[in-house]
């Protein structure tokens, strides 16, 4: 089994987010970095690269895309 990058990151929280998405899809992705996934999000030097199986690259690219052009929840003060 193929494993390919759909998408890269530099912060863990971002990445675990990213994985979250995807796997709501039904996409199984990982994350190949630093080695600090386990690790408090914060800023990394090294991309954190999400990572799914080349059968499934081009449908968790367009999830990805949908998902960044999705507009952000407006808090409401009602």
């Amino acid at each position: 089994m193929e494993l390919v990058p759909v998408t890269s990151v530099n912060d863990t929280g971002l990445a675990n987010v990213i994985i979250g998405v995807l796997e709501q899809a039904g996409i199984e992705a990982v994350v190949s970095g630093s080695g600090r996934e386990g690790a408090l999000p914060t800023p990394s030097v090294s991309p954190f690269r999400v990572l799914v199986r080349e059968a499934d690259a081009d449908r968790a690219r367009d999830v990805l895309a949908q998902y960044e052009t999705m507009p952000e929840e407006e808090d409401e003060d009602v």
